[in-house]
């Protein structure tokens, strides 16, 4: 089982975690490309980082919305979304040109990954600028019970998706994330060990509810955001090795 972490959103002084210490424990990188949160030398560090520890580099556009950190659903035309999100995904593909890197994939962040969800304009969006730019990128979606409409809408357009779980967030048996604002949301360090190890062994994990969940993923996100977030990724890599 991958694990992906969404890095390059410090900005300044302001740090959310120890990118190098975090690192040598993922499989996938999902770099802020400016919208959310993300300097330039946040994005070049942690570029070169990327790089330097051989994990796969993925563009992670937003939003435009840094008070919000990406969180807060926006809307927008079809054509300002496009154009947000290809300025976005060309930002750090021109960096990884720049510094020998390989641009693999893309990860929508915060409301956009929610929203392209719920809204089929915004994923068909979305998919479409990902194809536009012919370099045979996937798109990490959520891994949910039932996912045909998504990957109908892949396929429709030649896209490849990557289906995600999330180690450290709680979920409702409907497959969906239990939101920020609910109690309980952000998993504790032997909780999300123990829901990586079901996700990476097949097994069904327990939602909110109660209820058995399984969640068919290719990759496990763990938020560098999350408190204690460096403990968190090296208790979910034990768990998924």
């Amino acid at each position: 089982m991958k694990i992906n972490c969404d890095l390059g959103e410090g900005f300044g002084r302001y740090q959310l975690c120890d990118t190098n210490a975090i690192m040598p424990y993922i499989d996938q990188a999902n770099i802020a490309c400016g919208m959310h949160a993300g300097d330039p030398v946040e994005t070049i560090h942690t570029l070169k980082l990327a790089k330097q520890h051989n994990v796969t580099i993925g563009a992670h556009p937003s939003y435009p919305d840094r008070q919000g950190f990406g969180r807060r659903h926006m809307r927008m035309s079809v054509s300002e979304l496009a154009d947000c999100i290809t300025y976005q995904i060309a930002l750090l593909l021109g960096l990884c040109q720049r510094y020998d890197c390989t641009l693999s994939y893309v990860k929508p962040h915060g409301a956009l990954y929610h929203d392209m969800v719920s809204d089929s304009q915004i994923r068909k969006t979305l998919f479409q600028v990902i194809k536009d730019f012919e370099l045979d990128l996937s798109c990490m979606v959520p891994a949910f019970i039932q996912s045909n409409e998504m990957v109908e809408d892949a396929e429709q357009v030649g896209l490849n998706l990557q289906f995600e779980a999330f180690a450290d967030r709680a979920y409702h048996n409907t497959g969906k994330l239990v939101g920020r604002s609910q109690p309980n949301s952000v998993l504790t360090l032997i909780e999300a060990q123990a829901q990586a190890k079901n996700v990476a062994n097949g097994l069904p994990v327990t939602s909110v509810e109660g209820d058995e969940l399984l969640l068919h993923a290719d990759t496990l996100c763990v938020h560098s955001d999350t408190p204690n977030a460096l403990a968190l990724i090296k208790a979910v890599y034990c768990a998924c090795r």
